[in-house]
C-alpha cells in the first residue's frame, strides 16, 4: 500500500480541489490525516515485535478484503446528521480516501515490492519519499508525519465507540473481543511507531541494529525506479497471465479521479441530507460508484487474491 505520507497528500490534494474550508484548522486537518490511514492504525497495537498479535491487527486485516464497501457506506450512514467541520466527519472522509488510493495502488505495491521479508515496508517507504519529494517538495526523513496525524492519541470527536458499532455491523465476531478504548489505544500506537520510526540521522537504527530500517524514511532518495516512471511491464498480482506498464503516477491520476466521482458522490448525498432534501437517490448513486472493493486487490471483495509479484526491490 502507499505509506502514511503518501495517503496525507492524496487527501490534501482532494480536500484543495474541493475547497474544504476546515482544511485550514489544525484540529480538522490532524483528523483528516488520520482517517486518510483507513484501516492501517489497526495493525500497530501492540505493534512491538514481542507482542502477540490482537483482534485489532485481525480486523485490520479484514477490512482490507472483506466488506470494504458495506462498511465504507454504514460509516458515512453516521455521518449524516453531522456537520462537515466534524472532526469525525474529516475523519471519514479521510478514510473513503484511503479505500480509493489503495484500491488503485496496491496491486501495483504487491506486485513490485514481492514477498520477502521486509521488502514490502522497505517498498512504501521509498514510494513516501519519491511521492512526497515530487509532488510537494517534502524530504519525509526531514520532516516527522507523526504531529500530522496526532489527535491526541485517540480517534477524532471521540468516536471510538460508534466506529465500533460500525464495525459490530460487518466483522460481528471480532467486534466481540474489541473495545472502544483499544480503538483509541492502536491511534497512540500508532502515533509512538512513527515517533520512532522517524530517524534522520540514523541513531536509532544503529542503536536497533538496524530492525527499524525497513519502517524508517530513507535518508537519500532512492536511486532505482520506484514509481516505474520507465513504464516496465509489472505482473498482474492476481494474475500471472497479465502484465501492466502503468507508473505510479497513472494509478494516482485514476484514484484522484476515483474520488473526484465517489467522493464528491459521497459529498453530494451529505450535504442534502443535511438541507433536508431527499437524498436516497444520491445515496445510491454513492454506493454505486463505491462498489465492494477490495482495498488490496483492486477487484470486488472475495473475488481474487494476491499471489504474484516481481520484486524490484533491491536486495
Amino acid at each position: 500500500m502507499p505509506n502514511i505520507w503518501a495517503h496525507i497528500q492524496f487527501g490534501r490534494e482532494f480536500a484543495a480541489e474541493q475547497s474544504m474550508a476546515p482544511i485550514d484548522e489544525p484540529g480538522w486537518r490532524r483528523a483528516f490525516q488520520l482517517g486518510c490511514q483507513g484501516p492501517d492504525f489497526l495493525f500497530y497495537h501492540h505493534f512491538l515485535p514481542w507482542q502477540a498479535q490482537t483482534p485489532l491487527n485481525r480486523l485490520g486485516s479484514q477490512m482490507h478484503g472483506v466488506r470494504c464497501g458495506p462498511f465504507l457506506l454504514s460509516l458515512f450512514d453516521r455521518m449524516t446528521g453531522r456537520l462537515e467541520s466534524d472532526p469525525a466527519f474529516a475523519f471519514s472522509l479521510g478514510f473513503l480516501l484511503h479505500h480509493i488510493l489503495d484500491r488503485h495502488l496496491h496491486p501495483f505495491v504487491f506486485s513490485r515490492s514481492g514477498f520477502r521479508k521486509w521488502h514490502h515496508q522497505r517498498f512504501e517507504t521509498a514510494m513516501d519519499a519519491v511521492v512526497m519529494r515530487r509532488r510537494a517538495g517534502i524530504h519525509t526523513c526531514t520532516v516527522p508525519v507523526a504531529p500530522e496525524i496526532d489527535t491526541d492519541g485517540k480517534l477524532p470527536g471521540g468516536f471510538a465507540a460508534e466506529f465500533l458499532d460500525v464495525v459490530r455491523e460487518h466483522y460481528p465476531v471480532l467486534a466481540e473481543q474489541i473495545a472502544s478504548e483499544q480503538l483509541d489505544a492502536a491511534v497512540a500506537d500508532m502515533i509512538k511507531a512513527q515517533r520512532l520510526f522517524f530517524d534522520p540521522t540514523g541513531w536509532k537504527g544503529k542503536l536497533l541494529f538496524g530492525q527499524i530500517a525497513p519502517f524508517s524514511p530513507p535518508r537519500d532518495l532512492p536511486d532505482w525506479d520506484v514509481l516505474n516512471d520507465a513504464r516496465w511491464p509489472w505482473v498482474d498480482p492476481c494474475d500471472r497471465t497479465v502484465f501492466r506498464t502503468a507508473s505510479s503516477d497513472d494509478l494516482w491520476e485514476q484514484a484522484l479521479q476515483d474520488a473526484r466521482d465517489t467522493g464528491g458522490a459521497v459529498l453530494a448525498w451529505l450535504r442534502a441530507a443535511r438541507g433536508g432534501a431527499a437524498a436516497d437517490g444520491l445515496r445510491a448513486v454513492f454506493a454505486e460508484r463505491l462498489g465492494d472493493v477490495s482495498y488490496e486487490t483492486g477487484r470486488p471483495c472475495g473475488a481474487a487474491a494476491i499471489t504474484f509479484a516481481d520484486s524490484v526491490v533491491p536486495v
